[in-house]
């Protein structure tokens, strides 16, 4: 996955990413081995892939 792509929830599942529940941010948050990956909804079907961060770090 590149970082400013847009891919549908499809796409971002078939991938392995799993959602995850955060509260207080209006993004949508996936996590995969060590990585979190952070995404905007376009709309009611695609999601823009603004950032990539090591899963230590957002746990902090």
């Amino acid at each position: 996955m590149k970082i400013n792509n847009n891919y549908s929830m499809d796409q971002i599942e078939s991938t392995g990413l799993i959602e995850r529940e955060v509260k207080d941010l209006q993004t949508s948050i996936f996590t995969k081995d060590e990585k979190v990956y952070f995404f905007e909804q376009i709309d009611s079907e695609r999601y823009r892939l603004y950032s990539i961060i090591n899963e230590r770090s957002f746990f902090l």
